[in-house]
C-alpha cells in the first residue's frame, strides 16, 4: 500500500483490480472456478483490501500538506453525510434549537408542529446544507470562496443574526457530523472540520 501511494493509486482503485482479478481467475481456471472458488476468492480480496486501502490512505495522508490534508478529510466525510441532505439538515437545526431555544423565534416555521416534520424547516435545512456543500467543495480555492461566504454573512443580517450566535451553530453542526459519520468521525476529521468551521467564521 505505501509503495503504491507513490504512483497516485486511490482507494477508488480497488474495485477495479477486485473486478479484473476475479474475472482473470475465471478466465483461467474455466470449468474449475465454481460458486464456491468465487466466494472464496471474494473473500480473500475482501481481506486485502481491508487491510490495504486503509494503509493506502495513511500513505497518502501523510505526503500531504496541512491544507491539503484537512480539505481531503472534509471532503471525504461530507460526502458520507451529504446523500440526505435533509435529514441531516433538520438534525442540524433541531440539535440548534436544543442548545438555543430562543432561536426558534427567528424562523418562519416555528409554530408549526411537530417541529421535526416542519416542511418549511426541511426546506430551509436541506438549503443551509446545500450552502454547506458549496463551501466544502470551494474549498481548493478559499479566495473565489469569500465573496460567498460575505454574501451569506449579509443576508443573515436582515434576519437578526448575531456574531454570537456562531458558536452555537458551529457546536451543532460538528455534532450533526459526529452523529452522521459514526466511527468515520475521528479526531482527524474532527480537527479539520473544526478548522474549516474557524475559516468560515472568520
Amino acid at each position: 500500500a505505501e509503495r503504491h501511494s507513490d504512483f497516485s493509486v486511490l482507494p477508488e482503485h480497488f474495485p477495479v483490480v477486485g473486478e479484473a482479478l476475479l474475472w482473470t481467475l475465471e478466465k483461467g481456471l474455466g470449468f474449475k472456478w465454481t460458486p464456491e472458488v468465487k466466494v472464496a476468492w471474494e473473500s480473500v480480496w475482501g481481506t486485502i483490501v481491508s487491510v490495504m486501502e486503509p494503509a493506502l490512505r495513511e500513505a497518502n495522508l501523510a505526503r500531504m500538506s496541512d491544507a491539503d490534508k484537512t480539505r481531503l478529510l472534509v471532503e471525504e466525510s461530507w460526502g458520507v453525510v451529504e446523500q440526505d441532505l435533509e435529514a441531516t439538515g433538520v438534525a442540524f437545526f433541531l440539535k440548534i434549537f436544543e442548545i438555543a431555544p430562543a432561536a426558534l423565534q427567528l424562523f418562519g416555521f416555528k409554530d408549526e408542529t411537530p417541529l421535526s416534520e416542519s416542511a418549511g424547516l426541511k426546506l430551509h435545512a436541506t438549503l443551509v446544507m446545500r450552502t454547506v456543500g458549496t463551501a466544502v467543495a470551494g474549498l481548493k480555492d478559499i479566495q473565489s470562496l469569500v465573496p460567498t461566504l460575505l454574501q451569506l454573512a449579509e443576508r443573515h443580517s436582515d434576519f437578526s443574526v448575531l456574531p454570537e450566535h456562531f458558536p452555537v451553530v458551529g457546536e451543532a453542526l460538528l455534532w450533526t457530523l459526529e452523529k452522521g459519520l459514526g466511527f468515520k468521525w475521528t479526531p482527524e476529521v474532527k480537527v479539520a472540520w473544526e478548522s474549516v468551521w474557524g475559516t468560515i467564521v472568520s
